[in-house]
């Protein structure tokens, strides 16, 4: 199970998704159209079409506002914008601006991304 004891799981009559603690009770209520785990304190959440950012509490730190997103990874998450891909921080910023046309998340303070068909 993820951090905090939570896991995602779906509510079979409304096909939300919300977060159970480790008996099977609603700690977070099922209004999520997806739900991942936590990771680094946060757990990507999918509204509509939009992706963000919810703490333990099912409180939005990161308004659903990005086309992808991906989970913290050394303090830096992987999105989408407009079709491009950058990175942002905790607090919702964007630290590296999405331009590439393709990424993966940090490891060891590195990410591969993708510019006009090259890697780096």
């Amino acid at each position: 199970m993820g951090e905090f004891n939570l896991k995602p799981k779906i509510d079979i009559k409304t096909r939300k998704w919300g977060y159970v603690d480790k008996n099977g009770n609603w700690v977070i209520e099922p209004v999520f159209d997806f739900a991942h785990e936590f990771f680094e304190g946060l757990a990507i959440v999918k509204i509509g079409s939009k992706w963000g950012y919810i703490n333990e509490k099912g409180k939005f730190v990161i308004e659903p506002m990005f086309d992808t997103a991906s989970p913290f990874s050394e303090e830096l998450a992987l999105v989408k914008i407009e079709g491009k891909y950058g990175y942002i921080n905790k607090e919702g910023k964007i630290v590296i601006k999405p331009k590439f046309d393709l990424a993966d998340d940090f490891s060891e303070g590195l990410a591969e991304v993708k510019i006009n068909n090259r890697w780096g």
